[in-house]
């Protein structure tokens, strides 16, 4: 079997960090296009994955998009983007330093618009389901996952990776390049050959948790 990963925001703050708005329509709410973002105030340096939505949506670079699709890996669109600045915001950008200002200059940026959806083993899987309030919830154990820990002491976060459990997580039927699962929406997922090539080609501002396998679909 091989290993299921799910693409993570890193949390690294020397890279430009950005918010989501506007992205939304109906109900239940599903995400639209284009993606309409806005740079936060702190770095200006711009990584080649950006997170404008917690771990939910993901913005590349060109060059990162082109490394994909040179590859031939299924799964995905690109998608333009909309940059917007709030009045809030530009206030907030003025009283710092090293932040990205509009116009845009800065490199060519795409939407990860993804295509895909895996088919999720449950019985296989370890989750467990609440129907409370109509929808169901999902939830999975002994996936690997980051935990921030504040240390009294040093007065700071200490941040822990907490391993996968071996023979827990989630179990995917026949799952290539990039896709989401059903049951947990809110994340995006990629086979070991994406997580390959995204970290030999040094690509910045990404990591990737280990959720479980990928199984035969016989």
């Amino acid at each position: 079997m091989k290993a299921l990963w799910r693409f993570s925001d890193p949390g690294d703050f020397s890279f430009a960090r950005a918010r989501r708005r506007g992205t939304w329509h109906g109900e239940p709410q599903v995400r639209i296009r284009p993606l309409v973002m806005e740079w936060e105030a702190g770095s200006d340096v711009i990584g080649d994955f950006t997170w404008p939505g917690f771990d939910s949506d993901i913005v590349i670079s060109d060059r990162a998009a082109q490394a994909l699709l040179q590859a031939g890996i299924p799964g995905f669109e690109l998608s333009n983007i909309e940059l917007v600045e709030t009045r809030k915001n530009v206030r907030a950008l003025d009283k710092g330093k090293g932040t990205v200002r509009l116009p845009y200059s800065g490199p060519v940026l795409w939407d990860l618009w993804v295509t895909e959806t895996a088919a999720l083993d449950r019985e296989r899987s370890t989750i467990t389901c609440d129907h409370e309030g109509g929808t169901p919830q999902w939830e999975v154990k002994g996936v690997e996952w980051r935990e921030a820990v504040w240390d009294s002491q040093l007065k700071m976060l200490n941040k822990i990776l907490h391993p996968r459990v071996e023979g827990q997580g989630l179990f995917v039927r026949t799952a290539r390049g990039i896709f989401r699962v059903a049951e947990f929406p809110g994340w995006i997922f990629c086979s070991d050959d994406v997580k390959t090539l995204i970290e030999n080609r040094c690509f910045t501002n990404v990591s990737f948790l280990q959720m479980g396998d990928e199984i035969s679909a016989s």
